[in-house]
């Protein structure tokens, strides 16, 4: 066997050429990756995007970013939105989807663009015949932000803002959810079999305000179920409706301000049967634990 000795100059070459890629590897990247994500009414709305440094550039659009050329806020590869149910934005309706985001930067207004392509490089510019959503909005200011941001500032039951800083420049976006349809029960018959008084109590008192005893009535309402509080000890009188789940399981949605309904994320509605006839329910949260119990009394 062949042996073959490295000389000094060798060795001590590969041995920088080692430190420098693991130093290299240590320091990681220019602009890292980062990401955003915020759920409202059962929608999640996800942001993947590279972040950045400002790096005492204090001119950061109209000399880092030009004006007037396509722009995705980040690096390196273009960011993305991912939301997982349509929304509206700004207003307009996105459907769901993984889109990347792309921008066109003027001192007075910003072109925002959503399209479907979602993996772009951040020099390849997006094309027009893939666009989903474009809209025109105004930027806003705020305190200097050194490293490139995307956060929700602003959380409502069904709503939020998403929110795009660097530097002093500020970008919202408002993005309502949109409630998802309600399963219907579509004969008389099947929903008869639900319709009834009920006596509920509550088992935990988390679950519903406070323990105690409660009087529910299981209606009609078009070609849906409603749970209707007849006799709560305190607090308002709900209404909820109950969309189908499966085989004598409900889910529990709320009514809005508006008039539309948004699930009561994580409640179940189940039904007990005895000899063919509904004698009852169990309020279930999402671990399975049972909350309530409710026994029919007419």
């Amino acid at each position: 066997m062949r042996l073959v000795r490295r000389s000094g100059v060798g060795l001590a070459l590969a041995v920088a050429l080692s430190l420098a890629a693991r130093v290299g590897t240590a320091q990681g990247r220019l602009s890292e990756k980062g990401s955003a994500a915020q759920t409202i009414a059962g929608t999640t709305i996800t942001v993947e995007y590279y972040r950045p440094v400002a790096r005492g550039r204090v001119r950061l659009f109209g000399d880092v970013v030009t004006w007037g050329e396509h722009w995705t806020p980040g690096a390196n590869w273009a960011t993305t939105l991912d939301t997982d149910h349509d929304v509206r934005v700004e207003g307009r309706l996105l459907p769901k989807g993984k889109y990347s985001l792309w921008t066109v930067v003027q001192p007075d207004s910003w072109v925002v663009e959503l399209h479907r392509r979602s993996r772009l490089f951040h020099t390849t510019r997006p094309d027009s015949t893939d666009e989903q959503l474009k809209l025109t909005v105004r930027p806003d200011s705020g305190p200097p932000v050194e490293v490139l941001t995307f956060d929700f500032p602003e959380v409502a039951p069904a709503a939020t803002t998403l929110r795009f800083r660097w530097g002093t420049t500020a970008l919202p976006l408002h993005i309502v959810a949109l409630p998802p349809p309600l399963k219907l029960l579509p004969t008389r018959a099947e929903r008869a079999r639900f319709v009834g008084r009920y006596e509920l109590q509550v088992l935990m008192e988390t679950a519903a305000g406070g323990g105690g005893q409660r009087v529910v009535d299981i209606g009609e309402s078009g070609d849906t179920l409603r749970w209707l509080d007849v006799a709560r000890p305190e607090g308002e009188l709900r209404e909820f409706a109950l969309s189908p789940l499966g085989a004598d399981e409900f889910a529990r949605s709320k009514r809005s301000a508006t008039g539309e309904y948004w699930p009561d994320n994580g409640i179940t509605v189940m039904f007990s049967v005895e000899s063919g006839k509904v004698t009852g329910y169990e309020v279930l949260l999402e671990d399975g634990t049972v909350a309530a119990r409710a026994k029919r009394v007419r």
